[in-house]
C-alpha cells in the first residue's frame, strides 16, 4: 500500500467506464489508499454501474465541456480516467484536462488477451504512444525493462453479454432522469434493445447450429480468416477509412473474388459480442453472390477464435488485437485499418503493400521483433486481469491502483 503522504495532492476523477463496477471498485480501492475520487454518471445504465458517491450530469451537451471544466477546478483534479478516450463527452474532458496539465488515462480490453486489460496514459489504440516502428521498438526495448507476470483470470463471454444487456436496460430506464443524453453508439439502447439483443437471444440455438455446419466446411480447407469487429467500436469508425462493418465486408470481399487464389475460402467470423443489430449472414450471402463467390466463403457466428487462426493460411482485419494474436501464432496478417502493430516485419497495411497483392504473397511476421514489441506492450500499458468478473476483476483493480498511485 502506497503511504497516504504520498498522494495527500491527487484527485481521480472517473467518467463511464467498462460495464459493470470495475471503475467503482477501482474508486474505493484509491479512496482507501487515501486519494479523493470524483464519477460522473451520463445515464441510467452508469448510475447502475455506481449508484452511490457519484455525481449525475443532466445537461445538455452543449454545456458539458463548461460544466466540467469547472468541476475540475473547484476539486484540483489531478488525473482523469475514461474507457476509450474518443466518445463525445471523454473526448472534450480529456482535451480540457490536457490544457490543465491534468494526466489522463484510457481504459480498453488488453492489446494482448486473454488475462490482461489494456491502461494507457495519454490515450489508447489509434492515441496510444506505443512505438510505431521496427526501429523505435528495438530502441524501446530496454534490457533492464521489468515484464509484468500474468495469473490467468476466468472471464466468462456471457457475463460480458448479460452486463452490456444490464447496462442498455437501465439506461433506457433512466431517459426520463437524463432528458438529454444521447449514446455515443450509432444507435440507440433501445433500438438494440428490442431489434438487437432480445431477437438475437432468442436465435442463439439457430445460429449456434448453422455455425457448426458452416465449421466443418474449415477441415482441411485452405482458408483466410476474417475476424469482424463491432460496428460501433471507435477502431472502426475512427481509426479505418469505412464508416461501418458493412463496408469493410464488401471491400475485402470484392479484392478477395478478384485476386485471391480460386482454391482458397474466406472465412469470415462474427464477433462474439455483436448485438444482432446488423443481420450479417444474409448480407454476406447476398454480397457473396454478387460476387460470384458464394461457394467460396463461408460465415461463422460462433467458435473458438484461437482454432480458426491455427488454421488459416492468413487473416485479413481492420485493427482488431485478434491482430496480434495472430501474429503470435507465425499468421501473416494485413491491417485495412490503422493498428499499433501494424509495421514492417510484423503486420502488413497499406503503407507497405495492397490488400490485392496480399493475397498471393502473405508476409510471416518476425519473431524477435514480436517479441520485443508484445514486451514493450505489457510493460507500458497492460495490467493482469479482466473488466468484469471476480478474481480478475480483483487483480485488475489491484494492479491498476498500484501503477496509477506509483506515478
Amino acid at each position: 500500500m502506497v503511504p497516504k503522504g504520498n498522494i495527500l495532492k491527487r484527485c481521480f476523477l472517473f467518467l463511464p467506464g467498462p460495464h459493470g463496477p470495475f471503475f467503482r471498485d477501482l474508486g474505493r480501492e484509491l479512496s482507501a489508499r487515501g486519494a479523493d475520487v470524483l464519477r460522473v454518471n451520463l445515464c441510467g445504465g452508469d448510475v447502475w454501474d455506481w449508484p452511490f458517491g457519484s455525481l449525475n450530469y443532466r445537461g445538455r451537451t452543449s454545456d458539458w465541456s463548461e460544466w466540467i471544466a469547472r468541476l475540475m477546478a473547484r476539486h484540483g483534479v489531478t488525473d482523469l480516467l475514461v474507457y476509450g478516450d474518443w466518445r463525445p463527452h471523454h473526448r472534450e474532458a480529456v482535451h480540457i484536462a490536457r490544457l490543465r496539465g491534468i494526466r489522463v488515462w484510457a481504459f480498453d480490453e488488453g492489446y494482448i488477451r486473454p488475462d490482461w486489460i489494456t491502461m494507457e496514459e495519454g490515450g489508447v489504440n489509434g492515441n496510444s504512444h506505443l512505438p510505431h516502428t521496427p526501429g523505435d521498438v528495438r530502441s524501446a526495448c530496454c534490457g533492464d525493462m521489468e515484464e509484468p507476470g500474468a495469473v490467468q483470470a476466468s472471464n466468462p463471454l456471457r457475463l460480458r453479454q448479460f452486463k452490456a444487456f444490464l447496462y442498455a436496460a437501465f439506461s433506457i430506464l433512466g431517459l426520463p432522469f437524463f432528458p438529454f443524453y444521447r449514446t455515443h453508439r450509432p444507435y440507440s439502447h433501445f433500438v438494440e434493445l428490442f431489434s438487437g439483443w432480445i431477437p438475437h437471444f432468442f436465435s442463439s440455438r439457430k445460429r449456434t447450429a448453422a455455425s457448426e455446419a458452416a465449421r466443418k466446411r474449415l477441415g482441411g480447407a485452405d482458408y483466410f480468416l476474417f475476424p469482424l469487429q463491432l460496428d460501433s467500436d471507435s477502431q472502426v469508425r475512427r481509426y479505418s477509412p469505412f464508416s461501418g462493418m458493412k463496408e469493410a465486408i464488401a471491400y475485402v470481399m470484392t479484392s478477395f473474388a478478384q485476386y485471391a487464389p480460386k482454391d482458397t475460402l474466406l472465412v469470415i467470423r462474427n464477433h462474439p459480442l455483436d448485438n444482432g443489430l446488423i443481420r450479417y449472414g444474409r448480407f454476406i450471402l447476398s454480397f457473396s453472390r454478387a460476387c460470384g463467390i458464394e461457394d467460396r466463403t463461408v460465415f461463422v457466428e460462433t467458435g473458438n477464435g484461437r482454432e480458426m487462426l491455427r488454421g488459416c493460411r492468413a487473416v485479413v482485419l481492420l485493427n482488431s488485437t485478434m491482430g496480434l494474436s495472430a501474429l503470435e501464432l507465425g499468421k501473416a496478417v494485413y491491417c485495412v485499418g490503422k493498428a499499433i502493430y501494424a509495421m514492417p516485419g510484423l503486420a502488413e497495411n497499406g503503407s507497405q503493400d495492397t490488400l490485392d497483392h496480399f493475397w498471393n504473397d502473405p508476409r510471416l511476421p518476425g519473431k524477435d521483433l514480436l517479441g520485443d514489441f508484445e514486451r514493450i506492450v505489457r510493460c507500458r500499458t497492460l495490467v493482469n486481469g479482466n473488466f468484469y468478473h471476480g478474481e480478475g476483476r480483483g487483480l485488475a483493480v489491484q494492479g491498476c491502483a498500484r501503477r496509477l498511485l506509483q506515478q
